[in-house]
């Protein structure tokens, strides 16, 4: 082969790899309105819709796994109500347990992984009166959050437990 060849072979092979390598073109994109995705979003957000009868589908369900404290309408009132300690509050519930429902008050509860009596957290919703309380147990303190400084009232169990984690905690 002379030069001339070995170079318009070159040239060829080199406009054949940049031709393959060109990107696809989108032939068709899917069809969807934006009330369909709104629909979607409020029906996988059920505290948008109507605080008092969805909450209830949280029962039994953990507050990670449905991103109640990071994505769902009840984050940025977290956010207003913990201020700073909010993003300390998502760093530290590891661990955690799911929602219980008592009387009209939803309750959850998360701490720090493999050290719970350092970082934990009570998330307590008062669906009738559309209120949130936050009890932070840190280092033998204890610190509540009450939005609107509206205090839900614990009862039962609810108060029970509180009550031993108080105990626990050395907490008065």
């Amino acid at each position: 082969m002379n030069k001339r060849t070995k170079h318009l072979f070159i040239v060829s092979l080199s406009c054949l790899a940049i031709m393959s390598c060109k990107k696809e073109s989108i032939k068709s994109v899917p069809t969807t309105d934006s009330t369909s995705i709104r629909t979607e979003a409020l029906k996988a957000d059920s505290a948008v819709i109507n605080p008092t009868d969805t909450l209830i589908n949280l029962v039994g369900k953990s507050a990670i796994g449905t991103h109640l404290l990071s994505q769902s309408s009840i984050a940025p009132r977290l956010k207003t109500l913990l201020g700073t300690d909010y993003d300390e509050m998502i760093k530290h519930w590891n661990t955690e347990t799911p929602f219980e429902k008592e009387g009209d008050i939803l309750h959850a509860s998360g701490c720090k992984q493999h050290d719970c009596n350092t970082y934990s957290y009570d998330l307590y919703l008062d669906i009738k009166n559309n209120k949130i309380n936050v009890y932070k147990f840190s280092e033998s303190k204890l610190k509540v959050y009450a939005e609107d400084n509206f205090r839900i009232v614990l009862k039962d169990s609810l108060l029970r437990d509180l009550n031993i984690k108080k105990g626990n905690a050395e907490v008065e």
